[in-house]
């Protein structure tokens, strides 16, 4: 008969070693492959050895939504056991199955065989707790200073003032600048949502957002750029749906890269720094392509457009193309718009204008419409397909 192969992890915990005795009970049937002590023993063990669950205490401070996540894309099931009130939510970050502390190995057992029954895939990951939510734009564009983060940001800007609700992100995994842009305090920051996202939000989203011009919402980029290691895919996706839930409308900063060729393991599991583009690229509604209006910009957004398509199709199918930067030819503009079409197969949406106010914003940490009003840039911003619902 075989056995039930699973693996403890309680950090100390006193009820461990009783337990794992308890189970080599020859009529339980069940082998415990090994006791770890850490995060990287665990992963380690569960990731090559394929147990059928993990024990593991619940107050144990790595268990997170992403241990939970890499574990289940494993096959393997958690089994949290709690020694007392909850520290965070267990249901939030995925855990299905929970003890209470001493474990009843004759109740341990049971489930382990229930679990043995069950097939061996992936539990999904646990959605939005809300029904609905508003609507995802992604602002991206090339490498060579398109305008993204300027497009970004009065984006949001014009829908709040329209009596919209957004939030505003920066995703920007390279060079964060909206806070910058806009004066606003470093913190609370994107890592502080993302920590809370990863722990099943012990401090909801709103705590790490801050107030912007016309109160728009704001959530700061990383405070550093080598920081980008904290943002994990499970817990970044988490806090994009949460804010989905909390707004009409999430505009999303992000940066140009989104190649999966730069990769760091850790404990065997990767970090990769173009995850948070790849991401909002994947789930956004609709991604407006920054593209600057003369030969260098066409370049570059013919590249970044052919690499979009090659590495995120679904994603390049929801591409509408904003040009910046527009020069004050006709015939010069319809080049522009003529190449556009001719690589995406659709015209541009969107003409912004060159716009000397940018200087003064840059300088003052203020929007161009409280220091520009009647700028033709926002007038065409305006016009832009997806800035109102």
């Amino acid at each position: 008969m075989s056995r039930t192969r699973v693996v403890t992890c309680a950090g100390g915990a006193a009820w461990e070693a009783p337990l794992v005795r308890g189970l080599q009970r020859p009529e339980f049937g069940v082998e415990v492959v090994r006791r770890c002590v850490d995060l990287g023993e665990l992963l380690g063990v569960a990731l090559r050895d394929h147990p059928r669950a993990v024990v593991l205490a619940a107050e144990l401070p790595w268990l997170d939504r992403e241990l939970v996540g890499t574990l289940q894309d494993a096959g393997v099931a958690v089994v949290a056991v709690e020694s007392g009130p909850a520290s965070r939510l267990l249901d939030e970050i995925g855990v299905t199955h929970r003890l209470s502390a001493p474990p009843d190995t004759d109740m341990l057992a049971g489930l382990l065989h229930r679990l043995c029954d069950e097939p061996s895939l992936p539990i999904a990951e646990p959605g939005p707790t809300g029904v609905g939510g508003g609507r995802m734009l992604a602002v991206w564009g090339g490498l060579g200073a398109p305008g993204r983060t300027l497009v970004a940001v009065h984006l949001a800007l014009e829908h709040r003032r329209s009596g919209g609700d957004p939030i505003l992100i920066d995703g920007d995994a390279w060079a964060p600048a909206v806070v910058q842009l806009l004066g606003l305090p470093t913190e609370p920051a994107l890592t502080t949502a993302v920590r809370d996202a990863a722990n099943g939000w012990p401090s909801p989203l709103e705590d790490s957002l801050v107030s912007g011009p016309d109160d728009l919402r704001v959530l700061g980029g990383l405070p550093r750029a080598d920081l980008w290691p904290e943002v994990r895919d499970r817990s970044w996706r988490a806090v994009l749906d949460a804010a989905r839930l909390e707004s009409d409308v999430v505009v999303v900063d992000i940066a140009a890269p989104i190649e999966e060729d730069e990769e760091l393991s850790f404990d065997r599991v990767p970090f990769r720094r173009n995850l948070m583009s790849r991401v909002v690229l994947q789930e956004a509604d609709q991604v407006l392509m920054v593209v600057r209006a003369d030969p260098v910009g066409l370049r570059h957004g013919i590249f970044a457009y052919r690499m979009l398509r090659e590495a995120l199709p679904t994603a390049a199918d929801r591409v509408s193309v904003v040009l910046n930067q527009t020069p004050p030819s006709s015939r010069r503009l319809q080049e522009c718009s003529s190449a556009v079409e001719e690589w995406t197969g659709r015209p541009p949406i969107g003409f912004l204008p060159r716009e000397e106010g940018f200087t003064r914003v840059l300088w003052e940490g203020r929007p161009l419409s409280h220091l520009v009003p009647r700028s033709r840039w926002l007038k065409e911003l305006r016009m832009i397909n997806g800035i109102r619902r």
